[in-house]
């Protein structure tokens, strides 16, 4: 092999690793996806982002107007408060797919955990969310806390 082809390989390589690791950086900084206005992707999207923020009153308005009727948002914030993973650590939630059409579908979610004590593992879970297209939007159309299923409407007597 003559050194023109040897620096000419040489130079392929290089040029093939460089691409691939600005190809990684630009997929690491990337941040979340931004789902269309209107979409029942954004309207998830926006109630983990008030749900992160702790900000519990604008979480309960993204639920449906059922969910809301069975539960007032005083009931929802003392079933969150009962909650001690309420508000965990790290995880990232990946929106997956939508299934179903119309005023109704489900939202197939995908959380990963981050365990922080354990060699920064993590391990994924599979959730659904139920959603219904109100006169406002969409909702969610059962009562989660973060993306967990909550407790049935909050009752003192038990």
């Amino acid at each position: 092999m003559t050194s023109r082809a040897v620096t000419s390989i040489a130079g392929a390589i290089v040029a093939l690793v460089v691409v691939a690791a600005a190809i990684v950086l630009v997929a690491a900084n990337r941040g979340p996806a931004q789902f269309p206005d209107g979409t029942p992707q954004r309207a998830m999207q926006d109630y983990l982002a008030a749900w992160k923020d702790h900000d519990l009153d604008t979480a309960y308005g993204f639920f449906s107007t059922d969910v809301r009727s069975a539960s007032s948002l005083p009931d929802y914030r003392r079933s969150v408060d009962g909650e001690a993973s309420a508000f965990p650590g790290e995880e990232a939630i990946y929106i997956d797919g939508v299934e179903g059409s119309g005023d109704r579908i489900t939202l197939h979610l995908t959380v990963e955990h981050y365990a922080s004590g354990q060699g920064g593992e993590s391990y994924r879970t599979p959730a659904t969310v139920p959603m219904v297209r109100e006169a406002d939007g969409w909702k969610l159309d059962r009562l989660v806390i973060g993306v967990e299923p909550g407790p049935l409407p909050f009752d003192e007597s038990l």
